[in-house]
């Protein structure tokens, strides 16, 4: 079974960084221990306060993130966040609950239902633009709609559909995550530098790549798209950048002779 961790991690910071004041201590320390991957303190701090939705979503999240995850676990928890969606599916925890729901089902489920899931997605993007756990559906709908085996002309609608949607994503890691996806899928499935490049670029620029092994990737990637698009400078930016940011790692080197090629390039030119 997979885990649950990385689909708990997303929810549990938007909750503790963008959720409403909470007026019980234990439920803001609750959302701090599931974003910290502690689901055995969080569910002890949600467990003391059961009387509002905002602990029913923390409990309930808490039992994907058990050590000892039992099929119960699950169908109790989807349990719980069915009937948080169902008392009220616009308030931030019943979006959270159908948010969840489908993710659940994603990655749960032997036989998923896609069409259900990506309806969902598109749902919650549609009718709560803005919401930061609304949001998390778009890279996941960009994952779904990319990668399906479909016709050429399908492909090139589902590319624009999720090209549409990021001027209204407002969330950094929401924008960064679906800009990201859009543009590997561009680089593996169409080798298309020129789309791809500039969706890379923007998350360098506006340093929202945090993790180390994903700016590495990117700045090597940005690189190259950059190169074969003829944009020396900004090849040059990159390799740099990789350098400084990583200089002791094995493909140092490497980028520094790719380095030195630019320049020369340049000095020729």
């Amino acid at each position: 079974m997979r885990t649950a961790f990385p689909i708990l991690f997303n929810l549990a910071v938007c909750f503790t960084t963008f959720g409403a004041a909470s007026s019980a201590p234990n439920i803001e320390s609750g959302w701090v221990a599931l974003s910290r991957m502690d689901s055995i303190q969080a569910k002890s701090d949600f467990s003391a306060v059961t009387a509002t939705r905002e602990s029913r979503l923390g409990h309930a999240l808490t039992l994907l993130g058990d050590a000892d995850k039992t099929a119960a676990n699950l169908e109790n928890c989807r349990r719980e966040l069915i009937e948080l969606r169902d008392e009220d599916p616009n308030d931030d925890y019943g979006i959270a609950a159908t948010y969840y729901l489908a993710r659940i089902a994603q990655h749960y489920d032997k036989e998923p239902n896609v069409a259900a899931i990506i309806s969902t997605y598109r749902d919650l993007l549609a009718n709560h633009p803005g919401h930061p756990v609304a949001e998390l559906a778009a890279p996941k709908l960009a994952m779904l709609l990319l990668y399906a085996d479909v016709s050429s002309n399908e492909q090139d609608a589902r590319f624009d559909e999720i090209e549409s949607l990021l001027p209204s994503l407002t969330h950094p890691h929401n924008q960064r995550d679906t800009r990201l996806v859009l543009a590997d899928a561009l680089l593996r499935l169409r080798r298309n530098h020129a789309r791809a490049y500039p969706l890379i670029n923007h998350c360098l620029e506006q340093n929202l790549i945090l993790r180390s092994t994903r700016l590495n990737q990117y700045l090597l990637q940005a690189a190259e798209a950059a190169r074969k698009l003829g944009l020396r400078s900004e090849a040059i930016r990159h390799c740099e950048r990789y350098i400084e940011t990583f200089p002791h790692d094995d493909k140092t080197d490497e980028v520094g002779r790719r380095l030195q090629r630019l320049k020369g390039e340049d000095d020729h030119a």
